[in-house]
């Protein structure tokens, strides 16, 4: 049967008959939410689970130093949600980037639909397993790789579903601001704006306070390995 537009960036909620997800999810609903608008905040006890239909969102959480450190950038088809680990308080805090509408349902419904859905449980099961090796692949890369490999290697992962259309000329447009970018490669905020500087000057990438645009990720890749 044909699903409704708003799963289709979602395989995994577009693959449950149309009439079922409403019966084992009765609570669930649409969320649309502005740019740079909180969905939860750090400490809160929300027990819901988002499932990205449009837009991006970044979770963040503060650290010692009481500073706000962006930990993940996520698109479309990504869910989150503290309750999903089994948290009881949010141990970050989600902001849309740009517009995003979002699936919500209670995590007891989730976990009813999964039950009753074995083969999408398998599927969610792959894609905890793929986010977790992308965060192994970054703690690696903290290790072993240099600050411009990592920036690459960032650029390439999010370019699955974090990354849009650029409208300024470019190839992609992504909606992070250099402090952002530094959190994720594990890098000082001026360090990767020297970075930056020099992408611009060879005209491979552009960039603002709220966005970084590519011309061409490959190119970056090959500059990285230089």
């Amino acid at each position: 049967m044909h699903q409704p537009t708003n799963f289709k960036a979602c395989p995994l909620l577009a693959g449950i008959p149309r009439e079922e997800l409403p019966r084992d999810c009765p609570s669930a609903r649409i969320q649309t939410v502005r740019h740079r608008g909180a969905i939860y905040r750090q400490g809160d006890s929300d027990q819901s689970v988002f499932c990205i239909l449009e837009g991006q969102v970044t979770l963040s959480r503060l650290n010692a130093e009481g500073e706000n450190v962006t930990t993940a950038a996520l698109g479309a088809g990504e869910f989150f949600g503290h309750a999903l680990g089994g948290a009881s308080v949010a141990e970050d805090t989600a902001i849309a980037k740009g517009p995003a509408k979002l699936w919500r349902t209670p995590i007891a419904e989730f976990q009813r639909l999964l039950l009753k859905h074995p083969p999408v449980a398998v599927d969610f099961i792959a894609i905890l397993a793929r986010r977790q090796r992308q965060m192994e692949r970054r703690l690696e890369g903290f290790a072993f790789k240099r600050v411009e490999a990592r920036l690459a290697e960032t650029f390439r992962e999010l370019s699955g579903g974090f990354v849009t259309r650029c409208e300024h000329g470019f190839g992609q447009h992504l909606r992070l601001t250099q402090q952002e970018l530094a959190d994720l490669v594990g890098a000082s905020r001026p360090v990767v704006s020297s970075i930056l500087n020099r992408l611009r000057e060879k005209g491979v990438l552009s960039y603002n306070r709220d966005y970084v645009c590519v011309r061409r990720i490959e190119d970056i890749e090959e500059m990285s390995d230089s």
